[in-house]
């Protein structure tokens, strides 16, 4: 029966024309290997590179390991294991043989960072926890030098003659190291992708790589606003001088996009014109098609930086007012020392009457802080390409920006709404320091006046009547000036001398009453 089956395979064998039996392919679609037998048939032509050749299927993590388990076990087979007298002589030649005086002291960065994977020792830390320690660090030093008097044993004992010398017939094999690695056949597909991006996106182009360099280095923290200034200011400005400073800082970085940046990059095209002239077409008859990609993907990356410093620039701006998001509602009874960082804007308190109004009002302030976002996005708008600086005949091209209606702005704006109308509820709530004091905002006073002159009343009666007014003009000159409140800062002093001139023109009237009727007194 073996003798009909190897003849059977021997006659396979020579029917293809093989003198022995063919090795066995490595996949179920190869055909057999042929390299040994190079002579017997012609050589095959060459594939051309543009026909795929089927992929074998990738080995399973079983598979892998069963390969490994089968290494493992020829050697087992190769080196036996150590025997008792192998082990201590081993042993003795890494304990004794090699003294620890010529070795690498432990590197002092190593052992610091040990100790800083450990719990911060504290005062009232235990002994027992203290002794722990001191037993960790000097096992950590006595596996050090273990491991490097093992490692230069090992090293010598690879040397055949120095087993044999020192009667060493095998040594301990370390635990074997089995790395699977999945199955994922990913090459092919990533040098399609590759080929792709550098035809068509250009992400892997040198000229990118120097742009986002450029960038990084030197633009990336430029701000339309910045914060350092802002804070340098002498807050709290008034609404007109917030949004002027805003402006000049817009227009300061636009310049310097203009002037510094875009050239810059334009330069760069010049220096390294190599990379990118091959692109356009040397006859007029083809369309330019290679160079007008690669400089759209150069303008998608310049709007990308001009988008992101946009964003942060909004950012920031949205930061410097939500340092007053918890508001200003100060509840019953209003404390100054409540509200102790510095305010942003100041609004003054006027006299419209009858009533006590906000300058601006609260309108017109969102009006000016609206305007302040857009004021960057503004200023980022309209920059040229730079095909722009490469090709005078090429204009109207520019870089894309963020759009005021885009939901990453609408959500600043609405945050900062929201931080707004938390901070206009204690300058409400503040104006009923002057209920108390409407009735000089609606006449009411004056003719209470009028009425008690009308009235005929002692000296007595006179002097009280002008004491009363003394008292109240004094109780709203002590009136505070300024009212910190989170965000704003309220200005009272106009209101406040509105109304004492008010209490003023009261007490004079009662005076020249009286002064005009002692004078028809003495008249008579």
């Amino acid at each position: 029966m073996q003798m009909m089956e190897d003849d059977s395979i021997y006659n396979m064998s020579q029917s293809r024309g093989y003198p022995v039996p063919p090795p066995l392919p490595m996949a179920c679609n190869a055909e057999p290997d042929t390299s040994p037998h190079a002579s017997l048939s012609p050589r095959p032509k060459s594939r051309s590179r543009h026909v795929r050749t089927p992929r074998s299927r990738p080995m399973s993590p079983k598979e892998q390991l069963d390969i490994m388990n089968s290494q493992e076990e020829k050697r087992k087979a190769i080196q036996a294991d150590p025997n008792e007298k192998d082990l201590k002589r081993y042993m003795y030649y890494i304990t004794t043989g090699v003294p620890s005086s010529v070795l690498a002291p432990m590197p002092r960065q190593q052992m610091m960072s040990i100790l800083r994977l450990l719990p911060p020792e504290t005062e009232d830390c235990s002994k027992h926890l203290q002794i722990m320690r001191a037993n960790l660090e000097e096992e950590v030093k006595r596996d050090y030098y273990f491991s490097l008097k093992e490692s230069i044993v090992d090293y010598i004992l690879m040397d055949p003659s120095e087993l044999q010398r020192l009667s060493i017939s095998s040594i301990p094999k370390p635990f074997p190291r089995r790395v699977i690695r999945p199955p994922v056949p990913w090459a092919a597909s990533y040098k399609e992708t590759h080929m792709w991006q550098s035809q068509h996106l250009f992400t892997v182009s040198q000229i990118m790589v120097l742009l986002q360099d450029v960038w990084l280095n030197r633009f990336s923290s430029l701000r339309f606003v910045r914060l350092e200034d802002l804070f340098s200011k002498s807050l709290p400005l008034l609404p007109s001088e917030f949004e002027e400073f805003v402006q000049r800082q817009c227009q300061n970085t636009r310049e310097q996009l203009l002037q510094t940046w875009l050239p810059h990059c334009a330069s760069l095209f010049e220096t390294f014109e190599y990379l990118w002239l091959p692109l356009i077409p040397k006859s007029e008859d083809l369309a330019p098609f290679s160079v007008q990609q690669f400089f759209s993907c150069v303008a998608a990356l310049m709007s990308l930086q001009l988008r992101s410093l946009v964003q942060d620039s909004l950012q920031d701006l949205l930061y410097f007012f939500s340092i007053h998001e918890e508001g200003n509602d100060f509840g019953e009874v209003f404390d100054e020392m409540t509200y102790v960082q510095r305010q942003v804007l100041l609004v003054k308190l006027q006299v419209d009457e009858p009533h006590i109004d906000f300058s601006p009002s609260f309108q017109e302030l969102w009006e000016f802080i609206n305007r302040a976002f857009m004021e960057i996005i503004k200023s980022a708008e309209e920059l040229p390409r730079v095909e722009c600086f490469l090709f005078p005949d090429i204009q109207n091209l520019y870089l894309r920006t963020i759009s005021p209606d885009e939901s990453l702005v609408t959500n600043f704006i609405d945050k900062a709404k929201d931080i707004l109308h938390k901070n206009t509820v204690g300058p409400t709530k503040y104006l009923n320091e002057y209920k108390k004091y409407s009735n000089l905002l609606d006449h009411s006073a004056k003719q209470e006046i009028s009425a008690f002159l009308e009235e005929k009343h002692s000296l007595d009666g006179f002097r009280t009547k002008i004491d009363s007014v003394n008292h109240l003009w004094k109780e709203i000159a002590s009136l505070r000036v300024t009212v910190p409140m989170s965000m704003f800062c309220l200005y009272a002093g106009k209101l406040n001398d509105d109304l004492c001139d008010r209490a003023e023109k009261l007490k004079d009237q009662i005076v020249m009453f009286e002064v005009e009727e002692n004078r028809e007194l003495n008249k008579g």
